[in-house]
């Protein structure tokens, strides 16, 4: 049954992470099925390449969760970011190659994590199998989610504490080089703390495979740091009018990138080690039967 279903997954490949693995998830029940019954898979089934090409075909019509819904002027849109998990773990995709993925809502792009991981060397692209995502401790889990929650919550503490010496009007943009050249009414500062303080509480839940939970936190962490970063320019700008605090916009995000990473990396590292001691365990019980 397994060479059947290691070919199947050769003829797969151009399928997403996600996606491929739930398939091959799915076949590999219906697989032990058929063995229950002594059915070879291939008078069942048809070859490995036989099968593969008709479920490709079948997944054709549907949009590739790795794809934007459409594209304007060259430019990929996606509205699906905020109900798929699909659409959501492009941003962590250690199989897919390319750094840039077209971002989860609006239009543009963003950074795949997963891929910029397997660039630093942090992991290699297979190591984030469903075995190894099964490892994951939940406390490890648990503990990345409350990350954006306290970077969210220290933005928030700062805001409360400055509010009342705010002026009634902030920065709210800033040029090139990082100095204001737009402002806005104070309550703008609410708006930039809610930035992160929304995907943080939705980061938090506990619903969802260990997976989803990881690239929720990665992505509401990378929000978060933005957030912290608006609020602390615009803070710093009110105080100071003359120095290029809107350079801390910038210097956020490559923080936040840098936090994002941990927050998934970390977590499935320690995945990793429980899978390596596990397999250590049942290679040295296997030798001492023998």
């Amino acid at each position: 049954m397994k060479p059947y279903l290691r070919e199947v997954s050769v003829h797969l490949e151009r399928l997403s992470r996600t996606d491929r693995r739930l398939a091959l998830e799915a076949l590999e029940a219906q697989l032990g099925e058929l063995q229950e019954a002594g059915i070879d898979p291939v008078e069942a089934l048809g070859t490995p390449e036989d099968y593969a090409v008709a479920l490709l075909d079948a997944l054709s019509s549907e949009v590739s969760a790795e794809e934007p819904d459409l594209r304007l002027l060259g430019l990929p849109v996606e509205t699906r970011g905020l109900v798929n998990a699909e659409v959501r773990s492009r941003t962590w995709n250690p199989a897919n190659p390319r750094l840039v993925v077209p971002r989860l809502f609006g239009v543009g792009w963003t950074l795949n994590l997963g891929a910029l991981a397997v660039k630093l060397k942090l992991i290699r692209p297979d190591d984030a199998t469903s075995d190894v995502i099964e490892q994951v401790p939940e406390r490890a889990v648990r503990a990345a989610q409350l990350v954006p929650l306290l970077v969210t919550g220290a933005t928030a503490a700062a805001a409360a504490l400055t509010w009342e010496t705010l002026p009634d009007r902030v920065a709210t943009g800033f040029d090139l080089v990082g100095r204001q050249n737009r402002t806005g009414p104070k309550l703008s500062v609410i708006g930039s703390v809610l930035l992160g303080v929304i995907p943080a509480l939705w980061a938090a839940r506990n619903r969802g495979p260990s997976e989803e939970r990881l690239v929720r936190a990665a992505n509401a962490t990378t929000l978060a740091s933005a957030s912290a970063s608006a609020v602390a320019a615009s803070i710093l700008s009110s105080r100071h009018p003359h120095g290029r605090w809107g350079l801390l916009v910038p210097a956020a995000l490559a923080v936040g990138v840098v936090a994002s990473l941990g927050v998934v990396v970390l977590p499935l590292r320690a995945g990793l080690r429980r899978a390596w001691r596990g397999a250590t365990t049942t290679s040295g019980h296997t030798r001492d039967d023998q």
